[in-house]
Parts: C-alpha cells; structure tokens; sequence
C-alpha cells in the first residue's frame, strides 16, 4: 500500500496590519539613515545626496543626483560610512549609484 504524503504545511500569513507595521518601521529607518547621512554632508554637498540604501549584508548604497554630484560624494564615502556606524547602522560597504 502506498502513502500519499502530504507537502509540508506553510507557514500562516502573518496579519496584513503586522506585515505593515513592519514596511513602515522599515520606511522610517530607512528615512532615518538618509537624514543622518545628508545632514553628515557639507551644506554644499548635500543637494547631490539623492537618498540612500542599506541591505542587511551591510552594503550602504548612496544615490547620486547627477554624476558630477556622484564624483563628489565619491570623496565624503568614508565620512557617510563613519557617520552610519556612530548612529547604528554596521556598513562594511558604501558604493555610490546614480538616482533614476
């Protein structure tokens, strides 16, 4: 006689409210960390700060608002990355990306 196995159950739905209060708690990090790193600029610099990104594998991605403004953020890359650790975001890489 064989058995017929039943596919392993999934895991239940998290509610919709819980997985919004997490894209929302995600959203303000996320907004949080772009403030700190602008306001980590020179006022000069600041209007090429675009935004910014940071994967849990500790790549922080700044976005550049025009390439002449990617070449200058280029040279504060160390600043933002000392800036993020100070306000507890680890970075062990910052890469820089121009915004669409």
């Amino acid at each position: 006689m064989r058995t017929i196995r039943k596919p392993p159950r999934k895991s239940r739905p998290e509610s919709l409210e819980s997985a919004l209060g997490d894209l929302a708690e995600q959203a303000r990090a996320q907004v949080a960390l772009a403030d700190l790193l602008r306001e980590s600029l020179q006022p000069g610099l600041r209007e090429g700060f675009a935004g910014s990104d940071l994967d849990p594998g500790g790549t922080l991605t700044i976005f550049a608002a025009a390439p002449e403004w990617a070449a200058r953020l280029r040279f504060e890359a160390g600043n933002m990355e000392r800036a993020a650790g100070n306000g507890g975001w680890p970075v062990r890489r910052v890469r820089i990306r121009l915004a669409l």
